[in-house]
């Protein structure tokens, strides 16, 4: 009877490790953790109606989507895992009018205050000041990390 307990008790313990471990995969690899799919699905959740295009690209030099909703763009710069996105926002000021890689600078002056979030392998950028917009995305992406605080 002992020896069935141990016997048990050890393939639980060992189920529960293999579980942990397969759980840290993505991250372990560099894979993205937060994606465009993720993004469409809580813009969707919030009750968005919207249309994803594929633009060209412009001062980041990545895959460029666009979001529309009604009037409004919100432009979603995708990379090929977290660490590149986060050492391409590290090159925008953090005024979100400047862009500079040691390489390339670039000064931009947008038709609006700007709003530039990461999560994951994405950039999303917002130019406008609809409140609701920028109060969702920082729910969806967190705080800003450049442009103007409204």
């Amino acid at each position: 009877m002992r020896r069935n307990y141990l016997y048990i008790k050890s393939w639980v313990i060992t189920l529960l490790v293999v579980a942990a471990l397969s759980g840290c995969n993505k991250i372990g690899k560099g894979e993205s953790t937060y994606t465009l799919e993720d993004f469409e699905v809580a813009m969707n959740d919030l009750g968005y109606d919207f249309v994803i295009k594929d633009v060209s690209r412009d001062f980041l030099q990545t895959t460029r989507k666009r979001m529309i909703i009604d009037d409004i763009a919100i432009d979603i710069y995708t990379f090929g895992n977290d660490k590149e996105m986060d050492i391409e926002a590290g090159y925008i000021d953090e005024g979100g009018c400047g862009y500079n890689n040691g390489h390339r600078a670039v000064k931009v002056s947008w038709i609006s205050y700007p709003h530039f979030y990461k999560k994951g392998s994405l950039i999303v950028q917002y130019i406008g000041e609809d409140s609701k917009i920028i109060r969702d995305l920082e729910d969806i992406m967190g705080e800003q990390f450049a442009g103007k605080v409204l």
